[in-house]
């Protein structure tokens, strides 16, 4: 057994097994049973039913049970042993264990009410009504950009021709990505709003110099590594200073209207039972 307590008068330790119950059975227990007690603590055969379940062999069952009951009678003992030593500060102890318990039912109490009456849509009105509200909260600490990069070899002829159509729209824009396919150069678009140190980091940095730590929008500029040509093309830019875009932005907002509402669902619901107790008088407030 691994249980190694014959050392402590006060432990009286029951394991009862019947090794020919049926497999079918949870566990291998014929009555309810005191499997295990430490001083005034007892421990049941219905407390471990839940352990037990029907693929078990009674020796597995067995062992499970022996594990069990070692652990629960040596917490046991670690609690008694707490509270021997730190007897005087059960006081505060009992306080931290009902501040949590109470924090718990708060918690609980609150998320009751807020799935049962938040609303979880977000109108495209209602976000930029926010975003315009807020202006100070979305300004720009570093450069994004929207653009796109490809490397094309050294010795490709009609390098030009890529460069012009790598700053067009429309129909010449997918002419410029369709000389892309065909002649399978490596494309990079940022179609979205992205970091302008996570853009250029694309080409090889030993390769930028000063005139590259900068977006140029509307303007291709090349960058030569070995046998390849980098054309890199930016074709919007939002620099410190500015306003965060509106798309970039709108999961953050949605989030804080969210959190909005919450907050106002459970100071509604606070003022309404507060109210309540005063019209009833159950609550009394004796404040000088």
């Amino acid at each position: 057994m691994p249980f190694g307590m014959a050392g402590f008068s006060k432990i009286t330790l029951f394991v009862c097994c019947m090794l020919g119950v049926c497999c079918n059975r949870l566990n291998p227990f014929g009555n309810d049973a005191v499997l295990a007690r430490v001083g005034e603590k007892e421990l049941l055969q219905t407390d471990v039913q839940s352990i037990f379940t029907s693929d078990l062999t009674p020796q597995d069952s067995v062992k499970i049970l022996e594990s069990y009951v070692d652990m629960w009678v040596k917490k046991q003992l670690k609690v008694q042993e707490a509270e021997r030593l730190f007897r005087s500060s059960n006081a505060d102890i009992e306080r931290m264990v009902e501040d949590y318990r109470n924090s718990l039912l708060i918690h609980r109490l609150d998320q009751y009410y807020v799935d049962n009456r938040l609303d979880t849509l977000f109108t495209d009105t209602e976000i930029t009504a926010y975003y315009d509200a807020h202006k100070n909260d979305f300004i720009l600490d570093r450069a994004i950009v929207r653009g796109r990069i490809v490397a094309v070899p050294e010795n490709y002829r009609q390098r030009s021709q890529l460069r012009e159509l790598m700053t067009a729209s429309g129909e010449k824009l997918q002419d410029f990505t369709d000389i892309c396919q065909k002649n399978n150069f490596s494309l990079t678009e940022f179609n979205t709003w992205t970091d302008w140190t996570d853009f250029i980091s694309r080409v090889p940095v030993s390769r930028l110099t000063e005139a590259h730590k900068e977006p140029q929008p509307e303007k291709v500029v090349e960058i030569k590594d070995g046998d390849l040509i980098y054309l890199i093309c930016v074709s919007d830019v939002r620099r410190p200073g500015d306003m965060n875009p509106l798309e970039r932005v709108k999961e953050v907002i949605k989030r804080v209207i969210f959190n909005q509402r919450k907050l106002e669902i459970i100071r509604t619901y606070e003022d309404s039972i507060y109210n309540a107790a005063v019209n009833d008088r159950t609550i009394e407030i004796n404040v000088n």
